[in-house]
C-alpha cells in the first residue's frame, strides 16, 4: 500500500499561532519576556513573508518576520526598526521532517525585528 501526502497551507489562527510564537521562537531572543508581550496585529508584508508585531511591557514595538526564505527585504531600511540578534544570527529557521515540509508561518524562517528608539 502506498500513502501519498500532501502538504496543505493552513490559515492558522491567531491565538494559535501567537502560542506557537510564545513557546517555541520568542524563548530564543534573550531580551523578551514572553509573559509580558501583547500581540497587536498580524499581516501578510510580501508573496510568502508576514509580519507578527507585539509590544513589550515598556512600550516598544517588535516585528516577528516569516519568511519562507529569509530575505529581510520588508524592513531592511534601517529607518523604523532594527534586527535582534539571535546568538551571532539574523534568524530562526524552524522546520519538520516529512511529510509537512512547508506550513505558511510555522516552517521557515524567523527574524525579530525591534523599533528603533530614536523613531519614536
Amino acid at each position: 500500500m502506498t500513502v501519498e501526502y500532501v502538504c496543505y497551507t493552513y490559515r492558522m489562527n491567531n491565538a494559535f499561532l501567537e502560542t506557537l510564537y510564545e513557546t517555541v521562537i520568542l524563548p530564543n531572543y534573550l531580551e523578551i519576556d514572553v509573559k509580558t508581550i501583547h500581540w497587536k496585529d498580524h499581516g501578510k508584508v510580501d508573496l510568502d513573508a508576514w509580519a507578527h508585531y507585539f509590544d513589550s511591557e515598556d512600550g516598544t514595538e517588535y516585528v516577528l518576520l516569516f519568511e519562507d526564505y529569509p530575505s529581510g527585504s520588508f524592513l531592511a531600511d534601517g529607518l523604523s526598526h532594527e534586527v535582534v540578534k539571535h546568538g551571532d544570527d539574523d534568524v530562526i529557521r524552524f522546520s519538520m521532517d516529512t511529510p509537512f515540509k512547508y506550513v505558511e508561518n510555522i516552517t521557515g524562517y524567523f527574524s525579530l525585528y525591534k523599533e528603533m528608539r530614536s523613531v519614536r
